[in-house]
């Protein structure tokens, strides 16, 4: 993905035309960030706003305790980074490359007073925002009425129709996530993940591969998912 075609698919910044994008991209620059390579820290300074071009990005928080939580991932054609850009604070999670990933980055410094000059993008960003709190509140609920297995399915079919990779004779669905990570997505153990992965196997559902999940049948998650 090109940093004009990131710019394109984006909800915020779609409107711009010719001219303000390439304005806009006149400031920006690329970072390449290896698998495992941090982008940025809890509490660093908010200086700036990320765009995926490729790759996969995961943001993170950590107890005390030092376990942590997976917040979100992102692929490419979107952007993270927002709440810290605004507010000038500490960034609230940490963002690290799940994969080798290139990432487009708007300096703060560039990004503020080109929405100020354009009231139309500042108020698309609320919305964007509030569909970002939304997400969030969506998780909240999950992590409070539904069971683990649900949880669970649900995750693995998301993670599946954002970033599955249909390949083989069988038509299977192959998605780039290990167990210790869907753990961290739900803020359970590992073990408890690994029993209901194991389940789905003996049943047909899916093969389990390092680092990987092969979905055989992705209809049978989106019917746990619904209450079937």
């Amino acid at each position: 993905m090109t940093p004009q075609e990131l710019i394109r698919r984006h909800p915020l910044l779609a409107t711009l035309d010719e001219n303000e994008s390439r304005d806009l991209l006149r400031h920006a620059h690329t970072k390449p960030y290896a698998a495992g390579k941090t982008v940025f820290l809890e509490g660093d300074p908010g200086d700036g706003l990320y765009g995926v071009l490729s790759g996969r990005i995961v943001v993170t928080v950590e107890s005390v305790a030092g376990k942590e939580l997976i917040l979100n991932t992102f692929g490419p054609g979107e952007f993270f980074g927002e709440i810290a850009l605004l507010d000038g604070k500490g960034r609230t999670a940490t963002a690290m490359a799940r994969e080798p990933s290139v990432l487009l980055f708007i300096a703060r410094s560039v990004f503020l007073p080109f929405i100020e000059r354009r009231p139309a993008i500042a108020v698309r960003m609320i919305a964007f925002l509030c569909e970002r709190l939304r997400r969030t509140t969506h998780l909240v609920e999950d992590s409070t009425f539904l069971n683990v297995p649900t949880r669970l399915a649900k995750q693995v079919s998301g993670l599946a129709h954002e970033y599955g990779r249909r390949d083989g004779a069988d038509g299977g669905i192959t998605v780039r996530v290990s167990q210790d990570e869907l753990a961290r997505m739900l803020g359970v153990s590992r073990e408890i993940v690994s029993r209901q992965l194991g389940v789905w196997r003996e049943a047909g559902v899916l093969d389990i591969r390092r680092g990987q999940l092969i979905l055989h049948a992705a209809d049978a998650l989106d019917r746990i998912t619904a209450g079937g």
